[in-house]
């Protein structure tokens, strides 16, 4: 996933292609990207005390850890997409996606472990900053 990609979307026209080969015209973002969903939406809905003895860590540079960067993009988009729907989307948003990702992101054992609230902590081991990783053996996979 690239940053703030537009992945799948017809980037001239703004529609979506479809398997027979009718253009949908897509919705209309109402956030340009994670970063401004977060401030304007996100960050107020969620009011929670975190760091300094509270139960939730949470990072003020968050969009520098690449976890919480990519689970921010998820909730965007899936409200974006969720919000159009008008019985259960927002509903269906809240439970399915925004409040896990944000449980896992503000888990005290989560990304944002090392951060303190006035300012962003890089992980001090290397080997640390990613999960451990071997190659799989040739033609496991197909």
């Amino acid at each position: 996933m690239s940053e703030f990609s537009t992945e799948g979307f017809d980037d001239e026209t703004g529609e979506v292609p479809s398997d027979d080969g009718y253009q949908e015209p897509a919705a209309e973002l109402v956030y340009t990207n994670p970063v401004e969903f977060f401030v304007e939406l996100l960050a107020p809905s969620y009011v929670r005390e975190v760091n300094e003895g509270a139960q939730l860590a949470w990072c003020p540079e968050w969009y520098k850890h690449p976890e919480a960067l990519i689970r921010m993009e998820c909730i965007w988009r899936a409200w974006e997409h969720l919000r159009l729907e008008p019985a259960l989307g927002l509903s269906t948003w809240w439970l399915n996606h925004a409040d896990p990702h944000m449980r896992v992101l503000m888990d005290k054992e989560g990304p944002f472990k090392k951060c303190a609230y006035d300012g962003h902590t890089l992980p001090r081991t290397p080997g640390l900053a990613t999960l451990p990783h071997v190659e799989p053996e040739t033609g496991i996979f197909g």
